[in-house]
């Protein structure tokens, strides 16, 4: 009984162990994610700068003195937060992808 219960304890490890492994992503995996997760970054980043431009058009067509003003500073104020949420984005990716790599 005791051997059996040994046996399937070790049995049960080893798969745990292998799962874990699994989970892992090798150096090249790493590095491909990384550069994935880097693309991604100054691609919202781009986006950010072009929404930008966008809003800033609109808000010198649409609207004169002060009301543009603050039309085109809530625009510069949205560019920076996309701009925050695409670091923070791509900060969270890679220590997602250094954990999965220990």
């Amino acid at each position: 009984m005791n051997k059996t219960l040994i046996a399937l304890l070790a049995a049960t490890a080893a798969t745990l162990s292998l799962g874990a492994h699994a989970d892992t992503m090798t150096p090249s995996q790493a590095d491909a994610a990384k550069a994935q997760a880097q693309g991604d970054y100054k691609a919202g980043k781009a986006q950010a700068r072009a929404d930008f431009n966008q809003n800033r058009t609109d808000c010198k067509q649409t609207t004169r003195g002060a009301v543009e003003r603050a039309c085109k500073h809530d625009a510069k104020a949205q560019e920076k937060q996309d701009k925050a949420d695409a670091k923070l984005e791509y900060k969270q990716e890679k220590a997602d992808i250094k954990a999965d790599t220990k």
